[in-house]
């Protein structure tokens, strides 16, 4: 992995699409604090869907809902670059 940023001190902001238990996000803070130290990292989200194994909380999402655990979320992107979600069992 190679970062084209110094981590140490920066203000860094996480982009993920879906968050659900915390598991990706804990990994990418993993891999980050291998590369230094940073002042804050804030976590931004399309769509938070509850169900969290981990304590972590997005910052921003653009939605948020709640599903049982055997359904998931479908996330598509339309023509106009719209984000749509359906949701399957």
């Amino acid at each position: 992995t190679r970062l084209p940023f110094q981590v140490n001190d920066a203000h860094v902001l996480l982009l993920d699409d879906v968050l659900y238990t915390g598991r990706t996000v804990r990994a990418v803070l993993n891999e980050l604090f291998d590369y230094g130290r940073p002042a804050s990292v804030q976590l931004a989200v399309l769509v938070d869907r509850g169900g969290r194994q981990l304590p972590v909380q997005a910052d921003v999402a653009a939605a948020r809902v709640t599903l049982p655990a055997d359904q998931s979320l479908a996330l598509a992107r339309d023509a106009a670059g719209r984000f749509t979600f359906s949701l399957e069992s």
